[in-house]
């Protein structure tokens, strides 16, 4: 399209010579002008739109963070286990002992830690004096060590006590964490359906299956009754614990009769009131129901000792 401009000396209108610098100043704002509508063009439809990639990359998103939650959730449980079983230890230590636990961690000396790079750089002196210090530092550990040995030895001599007086094995040979059941506390009945205070620990096992004696002592009751806790033998051990064996099958040992750890007792059964086969198990102390799982520490690897605890901790009914 031609552009006319007014020359007031003829009076009339000419037509505009366009020049260059005005053609190259109209193609730069035509291409300005493009690329701007490109970019809001770009831009709506990228916030009103979402590609394949992106809805794919957003679902996975949303699923990390779900199993993100669940894991969170998971490892507050097992470190809130972990913190459980590290009290109950301290509390078993000191009831058997009457004493606190020792702590065999001693803190590291700084002077001691040395990176790749400092010994590198260390002569010959120095890496002696440091060997020297670490040979001083290990003689001291081993020196508290053994003194901490030494006073556990003349606490169970005192007591008159032995490692197997404790009653630390678990009565079933062959456990498995799955076949726990309610340890102690108040547990729903499986029959009336009522919170009712369980004294032991249930340890599920097929009918026959092998009980034995969790630590040495002697039998100071046999019971066989269809009601209750059905068969049942009573244990007195060293160090005023007795341990009781209930909803037995077959008893093979009398009252007054020396038992070794380990010694079969009788067989796994569903005497009484017993919703399936089991073993009910009791641990006393001077009269007092103790928690068994606190007690099997002597067999049980460290994390199946765990997965005991939390599955008898979070089982709200028992079997009898």
């Amino acid at each position: 399209m031609v552009k006319y401009v007014y020359d007031k000396e003829t009076g009339t209108f000419k037509p505009k010579r366009t020049g260059v610098k005005e053609v190259l100043l109209g193609i730069v704002k035509y291409l300005f002008a493009t690329l701007l509508a490109a970019v809001v063009f770009y831009l709506v439809f990228a916030l009103a739109f979402s590609t394949e990639r992106e809805r794919l990359l957003e679902r996975e998103s949303r699923l990390l963070e779900a199993e993100h939650m669940e894991l969170s959730a998971r490892l507050d449980l097992l470190e809130g286990a972990v913190s459980h079983l590290q009290e109950r230890d301290r509390e078993i230590y000191r009831d058997l002992f009457n004493a606190d636990p020792p702590n065999y961690l001693l803190e590291a000396q700084d002077t001691l830690v040395r990176s790749v790079e400092e010994l590198e750089a260390m002569d010959e002196r120095d890496l002696v004096w440091d060997v020297y210090a670490l040979v001083k530092r290990m003689e001291s550990t081993a020196s508290q060590v053994s003194r901490q040995l030494t006073e556990i030895d003349t606490a169970f001599s005192g007591g008159g006590l032995v490692p197997t007086s404790i009653p630390s094995l678990v009565p079933l040979l062959s456990f498995s964490p799955v076949q726990t059941g309610a340890s102690v506390g108040k547990k729903v009945n499986p029959f009336y359906k009522t919170i009712r205070d369980h004294t032991g620990i249930d340890l599920l096992a097929p009918l026959g299956t092998p009980v034995r004696c969790s630590a040495d002592g002697q039998v100071v009751h046999v019971e066989r009754s269809e009601k209750g806790m059905g068969n049942q033998v009573t244990v007195a051990h060293k160090g005023g614990f007795r341990t009781v064996y209930a909803h037995l099958d077959n008893i093979r040992v009398s009252t007054g009769q020396s038992l070794r750890q380990g010694a079969v007792i009788g067989t796994v059964g569903q005497s009484g009131s017993c919703f399936a086969p089991c073993l009910h198990y009791e641990v006393l102390r001077d009269g007092t129901p103790q928690d068994p799982v606190n007690y099997f520490f002597a067999e049980l690897a460290p994390a199946t000792y765990r997965d005991m605890m939390i599955v008898a901790l979070t089982t709200g009914q028992s079997m009898d």
